[in-house]
């Protein structure tokens, strides 16, 4: 990608047009000698932070980096790179040199866009990551877009200066009972019924629902090992899970057993690599389009029982709300849903009404065993 490799020959040899067409022709050989390894000394590091930017920094722009894709290494994973490439307002923001773009006209942007918090938040997020490249690199001498924590400031943050979005939600989760899926149930094929089924008592994500083949159906010892995800876009392909926690195991019930070897049974596509959803009009290269199934049958499925808005997704916050409705311990939630910390759980987890009335019977209780106030002396 045009990143110069340790060594005089190398440096001389990177300095292509290919190279020089994103400004990376006038890096300096201090900096050159150091891209290749990824890594530089901490006195290197120190030294590079007490200068002073260089004169130019105008020649290096946001979309270069994002098209170059030099930040991938290291500082933004690859999948949301490509998901924010796609949010990123390029002709307004790509073209800009690094220098003239300010902290302010990105929180407008983000501001007006139609997008979701957390969307915002997250398009912050890449866009402080690649900041942060430029200025490790020197491309570029402050990052807008995060205060960050100043040097020798013992770690605090001080007053904030960066782009300010919020990433809480305009709407709570849709979670659903499980009598509103047993009912659901009854208005979908076979098919769809085990998709719905294996969603709502897994609680997997819509990726790794998609990813499962049948090596990864233990039905002796009744276990998924939950290793890939999938990934539709680009041509579609198998890709690790979101995080290490989500390389897990999760137990088969004996219905999700006999639903999958009735499925088996009866799909032409049975083999041990085989996707267990597998595309009959791809030929079994690729999995179902899952986002068209839940479109075109399980979302009108659930329209005709009365309820909207249900995703993939809907079905994992219902499993973590009905995992602490019924009394499961908080680890166990965090361990079932395979997040990495039990601060990702919390955001699952919400009592139903049933719940909180229960809860508010009892407090009352505790306050009024009669039930009643006792009555005023005082005068009305």
């Amino acid at each position: 990608m045009g990143v110069p490799l340790v060594g005089r020959r190398r440096q001389r040899e990177a300095l292509t047009p290919q190279a020089t067409d994103w400004g990376c022709g006038n890096i300096s050989k201090r900096i050159c000698s150091v891209c290749g390894s990824g890594r530089s000394p901490i006195n290197h590091q120190q030294r590079k932070q007490a200068q002073k930017p260089t004169a130019n920094h105008n020649q290096y722009s946001l979309g270069a980096l994002l098209s170059r894709g030099i930040a991938t290494q290291g500082f933004v994973h690859a999948r949301l790179l490509q998901y924010v490439r796609k949010e990123l307002d390029l002709p307004r923001w790509g073209n800009m040199q690094l220098d003239q773009i300010k902290t302010v006209e990105v929180e407008r942007w983000l501001l007006a866009t139609e997008a979701a918090n957390g969307t915002q938040a997250k398009i912050k997020c890449v866009m402080s990551a690649l900041f942060s490249h430029a200025v490790r690199w020197e491309f570029c001498g402050h990052n807008p877009i995060s205060s960050g924590i100043p040097v020798g400031s013992g770690g605090k943050r001080g007053p904030s200066t960066g782009v300010r979005v919020s990433s809480k939600r305009r709407r709570s989760p849709l979670k659903l009972t499980a009598e509103q899926v047993a009912l659901v149930l009854t208005e979908l094929e076979f098919r769809d019924q085990l998709l719905v089924f294996l969603d709502a008592g897994l609680g997997t994500r819509r990726g790794e629902l998609g990813a499962l083949r049948w090596m990864d159906c233990d039905f002796n010892n009744r276990a998924f090992d939950i290793q890939h995800s999938y990934y539709w876009r680009r041509g579609g392909h198998l890709i690790d899970t979101k995080s290490e926690a989500s390389a897990q195991s999760l137990p088969m019930h004996p219905g999700l057993k006999d639903g999958l070897l009735e499925w088996r049974s009866q799909s032409l596509y049975n083999q041990p690599e085989d996707f267990v959803f597998a595309s009959e009009r791809l030929k079994g290269r690729k999995p179902l389009d899952l986002a068209a199934v839940l479109k075109k049958k399980i979302q009108p499925a659930f329209n005709r029982i009365g309820i909207t808005g249900v995703g993939w997704h809907t079905f994992r916050h219902t499993v973590g709300t009905m995992l602490a409705e019924m009394g499961e311990h908080q680890l166990t939630i965090r361990d079932y849903l395979r997040h990495s910390n039990l601060h990702v759980t919390n955001k699952y987890l919400q009592a139903t009404s049933k719940t909180k009335r229960l809860a508010h019977d009892k407090l009352v209780d505790a306050f009024l065993p009669a039930g009643l106030l006792p009555k005023s002396n005082l005068v009305q």
